[in-house]
């Protein structure tokens, strides 16, 4: 995966399809996540504890499952990704084509899984796409029951989380 900088130099992946403020806080708190996961290594093997006490603030006891999904989801797709898919930095303002593709599908996923697999076939191709799916709507599964719960706080501002 490439690490894309908050420059305005985005080389082969020019992305401006929009702020990241534009996101509903919880896509802008699973976002910085998996940005910031990105960056660990072993991708997809190694914990970051900002990530872990964030999600964990957020979303109880659930924000364990979410951050352990959101990294089974970045090695996943590290496996199947036919390219290089472009992930900004945790604080970069800009929301990559790759990044909203990956939303898309995660907003799809809770519904109609067809949907969600064709959003996720160009980052993962058809047979990533089909296993990777799933973790998706486990994902938004977790949000939501943690919001229906109660055990789910008010996102948390993350400008400070870099």
């Amino acid at each position: 995966m490439k690490i894309v900088g908050s420059g305005e130099d985005y080389g082969q992946w020019p992305a401006r399809r929009g702020g990241v403020e534009a996101l509903p806080p919880d896509e802008q708190r699973l976002l910085w996540a998996l940005r910031r996961l990105a960056l660990m290594q072993p991708l997809g093997g190694a914990r970051c504890h900002a990530v872990h006490v964030a999600l964990q603030q957020d979303y109880g006891d659930a924000g364990q499952g979410l951050e352990h999904l959101l990294r089974c989801l970045l090695f996943g797709l590290s496996r199947f990704a036919p390219r290089r898919l472009a992930i900004g930095a945790p604080a970069c303002p800009i929301l990559t084509e790759d990044e909203a593709q990956l939303l898309l599908a995660l907003r799809l996923a809770g519904g109609d899984e067809t949907a969600a697999i064709a959003a996720l076939v160009p980052l993962a191709g058809v047979a990533g796409a089909g296993r990777l799916v799933s973790f998706l709507a486990t994902v938004g599964e977790l949000v939501t029951n943690s919001h229906a719960r109660g055990l789910s706080k008010s996102v948390q501002d993350i400008s400070w989380r870099a």
